[in-house]
């Protein structure tokens, strides 16, 4: 997002807020274009989670990014160290501002910030860590399992990684974290607190223990014998909600 002043003859106008660069890792695609022909030609990237065994769970299907390589886009050895939310975020950042075309050369740093939003975060590096402390004793704990289950931390790898050295905080709002994370950028744009900012979400919980949890909630559509036509929110016949990366 960019926002640039305009002039007004009868005093103050705020800042137009203009979307300059878009990124995308999602079940439908590693990027927007293939993202975009998948929407428009109604496909759906919701099918039988491929994870793990779901013999166990009543709700057997969701979103799930599949064949995702972080290592063609980030360093392998680094990439082993992040939770999958933060190398979506990265890498949907590297489109964006790519696509963007933002020159960092000619850029204040000081003057881009970063918002990511999402509603559970790191949750799979938590769960990994607590199957190993069960195995192996405590003092196998990963360093990184921290900074891997903050929400901040997407928005604060994106900051390291490419200098951005403006406003920086993470929103969670459930389902609705990205969504109000653009909504955040574009009031920090309105009200002249950045000149650019970089916004959007990250999700990466499709677990055993997060699908049943929100399955003895209720919260789920329980149609896995039709798991493409599952999420139907505005049918009289909705049963639920289908979960996502």
């Amino acid at each position: 997002m960019n926002g640039n002043t305009q002039s007004s003859t009868n005093g103050y106008t705020p800042p137009r807020v203009v979307i300059t660069g878009l990124g995308a890792i999602t079940p439908l695609g590693h990027d927007v274009e293939s993202t975009w022909q998948s929407l428009i030609a109604g496909r759906s990237g919701i099918d039988h989670i491929s994870k793990f065994d779901t013999s166990d769970l009543r709700v057997t299907f969701a979103g799930e990014v599949r064949n995702f390589d972080p290592g063609q886009y980030m360093d392998r050895k680094e990439a082993r160290r992040l939770d999958p939310c933060i190398q979506y975020a990265l890498v949907a950042t590297q489109q964006a501002m790519a696509d963007a075309r933002l020159d960092m050369t000619a850029e204040d740093p000081t003057r881009i910030g970063v918002i990511v939003g999402s509603g559970i975060g790191g949750i799979g590096s938590f769960r990994e860590n607590l199957d190993l402390t069960r195995e192996k004793g405590l003092r196998k704990v990963s360093p990184f399992m921290i900074p891997n289950m903050l929400v901040d931390s997407p928005g604060g790898k994106i900051a390291i990684d490419h200098n951005l050295q403006g406003p920086n905080h993470a929103v969670v709002s459930a389902c609705a974290s990205g969504t109000t994370a653009c909504g955040e950028a574009f009031e920090l744009l309105r009200r002249g607190d950045a000149d650019v900012m970089v916004a959007g979400g990250s999700e990466a919980a499709i677990l055993p223990i997060t699908v049943s949890a929100f399955d003895v909630m209720g919260a789920l559509s329980q149609r896995s014998d039709d798991p493409q036509a599952a999420c139907r929110p505005f049918d009289s016949d909705r049963d639920g909600f289908v979960m996502s990366e």
